[in-house]
C-alpha cells in the first residue's frame, strides 16, 4: 500500500514538472531570415583589327558638320561588358522569394552607370520581374548566338564599333520592336514537364527609371520609331533525354502600337514580329539555329505595302576541348527595302547582309579566359540611298547616321574576360 501511493506520488510529480517545463518555454513566433546581399560581375579587353571597304556615302565630304560615324580601317582597344551586379535576395516564411538587382555599367563613355534596376517575386506560382530589365523576348528565346564565341558576333555589340552597316540592311538578331531594358512588368509561369510561358509588357519603350513621359516623339538620338502598349510573349521547352541528348526550342513574338519620330513625320506600321529558335547539345558538341520575321513593322504606311521589316536567320555550332571551346556560326538576312522618292515613284529592291564567324575560347583559370574571333560581313541594298535620304527628310541632314551603300567588312578579334 505504501509502495503503490509512492509510486503514484512519484508519477504525480513527474507529470507536473514535466507540466512546468513546458509551461516555462515561450512560444517563439516564425522570424523572416535577413535578406543577403551578393556581389557578381564581369569585364573584357578587346583589341579589334577591322577594314570597311565603304567608308563614306558617295560625295560626302570628310568636313562635314554632321557628326556622322565613318570607319576606314586600322585598330581599336576597347573595355566592353563590364557590369557590376549587386543582388538582395530574401525569403518570406512561407517560401515566396522577392529581391532587388541592380546592374552598374563599368562603361566610362556613358553619363549613367546604372543599366538595370529592378524587383522580383517568385515561389511556386511562378515569378515577377518589375522594373528596368530585359523581358521574355530575350530570356527565354533560343537561337544560333548561343553557340557563338569570343565577344558574341552581332549578337555582343562589337561590330557596332567598327562596321559601317550598310542603310536598311539587318544586322542584329532582335525583333523589330525589342524593347531591350525600358522600364516593363515581366511574368513567368513555373516549368512544367519542361515547359513555360512568359509575357512581358512595356508601356512605352525608350522610357526607363524616373524619366519623364515623352508621348509625341522619340528621345533616342539619333531619332527612331518607338512604341506603346508593348506586349512581348514567350514560350520554351527544355528536356534532357536519358542518353544525355539535350534539347531546348523557343517561340518569341513581339506586338505593339508604332508611333513615328516626330508627330508630323510620316505614320509608320504596328509591331508585329515573331522568332523560332533551338539549341541542342551532346557530350560537347552544340548546334544552335533560329528564323525570325519581322512583318512589316515599322515599315511606312504611305507605300509601305512594298516593303517590309525583313527575315533573318541564325546557325551557331561549337565543339568544347577540355578548357578550350571551338565555334563558328553563320547568319543571313533579307528585306524588302524601299527605293524611289520619299512618298511617289516607289520601288522595291532586295537588301541582304550575309555574316560568318569562327571562335576560340580558352579557359586559363576559373571565370577568367582568353579568345580569338573572326568576322565577315557583307552588305548590299540597293535602296539605300533612298532609304537614307527618306529618313534624312525628316531628321534633319545632321539627324541620321547614313546613308551608306553596298559595304563588306571584316573583323579580327583578340581579347581577355574576367567573370566572378
Amino acid at each position: 500500500m505504501i509502495r503503490t501511493l509512492l509510486g503514484s506520488t512519484a508519477l504525480l510529480s513527474v507529470v507536473i514538472l514535466n507540466v512546468n517545463a513546458n509551461a516555462a518555454q515561450p512560444i517563439t513566433t516564425p522570424m523572416m531570415a535577413t535578406p543577403q546581399i551578393k556581389f557578381s560581375g564581369q569585364t573584357s579587353f578587346n583589341s579589334l583589327f577591322f577594314k570597311n571597304h565603304r567608308i563614306f556615302k558617295a560625295g560626302d565630304a570628310k568636313d562635314s558638320n554632321c557628326s556622322r560615324q565613318k570607319f576606314g580601317r586600322g585598330q581599336l582597344f576597347d573595355v566592353s561588358s563590364s557590369r557590376l551586379k549587386v543582388n538582395v535576395d530574401g525569403k518570406t516564411d512561407p517560401g515566396m522569394e522577392y529581391g532587388l538587382v541592380f546592374v552598374f555599367d563599368g562603361n566610362t563613355d556613358k553619363d549613367k552607370i546604372v543599366r538595370e534596376d529592378y524587383l522580383y517575386f517568385g515561389g511556386s506560382w511562378g515569378k515577377i520581374y518589375a522594373g528596368d530589365t530585359y523581358g521574355v523576348q530575350d530570356s527565354m528565346a533560343f537561337g544560333g548566338f548561343d553557340q557563338w564565341g569570343g565577344t558574341g558576333f552581332i549578337s555582343g555589340g562589337e561590330m557596332d564599333r567598327v562596321v559601317n552597316y550598310t542603310t536598311g540592311t539587318l544586322h542584329t538578331v532582335d525583333l523589330i520592336g525589342d524593347t531591350s531594358r525600358d522600364t516593363k512588368l515581366t511574368y513567368f509561369t513555373p516549368r512544367w514537364k519542361g515547359l513555360q510561358f512568359g509575357v512581358s509588357y512595356t508601356p512605352r519603350t525608350e522610357h526607363r527609371g524616373e524619366q519623364g513621359i515623352e508621348a509625341r516623339r522619340s528621345v533616342s538620338t539619333p531619332k527612331q520609331p518607338f512604341t506603346t502598349d508593348n506586349i512581348a510573349n514567350g514560350i520554351n521547352f527544355i528536356h534532357t533525354f536519358t542518353n544525355g541528348f539535350e534539347m531546348a526550342l523557343s517561340a518569341t513574338s513581339i506586338f505593339g502600337k508604332a508611333h513615328s519620330e516626330f508627330r508630323d513625320a510620316l505614320p509608320r506600321k504596328n509591331v508585329a514580329s515573331y522568332a523560332f529558335g533551338g539549341t541542342f547539345s551532346y557530350a560537347d558538341v552544340g548546334f544552335s539555329m533560329e528564323y525570325a520575321n519581322n512583318n512589316r513593322s515599322f515599315q511606312f504606311k504611305e507605300g509601305g505595302r512594298k516593303s517590309n521589316g525583313g527575315q533573318f536567320l541564325d546557325f551557331g555550332l561549337s565543339y568544347k576541348w577540355g578548357a578550350t571551346k571551338f565555334s563558328g556560326g553563320y547568319y543571313y538576312a533579307w528585306r524588302k527595302a524601299l527605293a524611289g522618292g520619299t512618298t511617289t515613284g516607289l520601288s522595291t529592291r532586295k537588301a541582304k547582309t550575309n555574316g560568318v564567324t569562327a571562335a576560340i575560347d580558352h579557359k586559363l583559370a576559373p571565370g577568367l579566359g582568353v579568345y580569338f574571333e573572326y568576322a565577315n560581313l557583307q552588305m548590299k541594298n540597293p535602296a539605300a540611298t533612298a532609304e537614307g535620304d527618306r529618313v534624312n527628310a525628316v531628321l534633319g541632314s545632321c539627324g541620321y547616321i547614313g546613308p551608306v551603300k553596298n559595304n563588306h567588312a571584316n573583323v579580327f578579334i583578340i581579347g581577355s574576360r574576367l567573370v566572378f
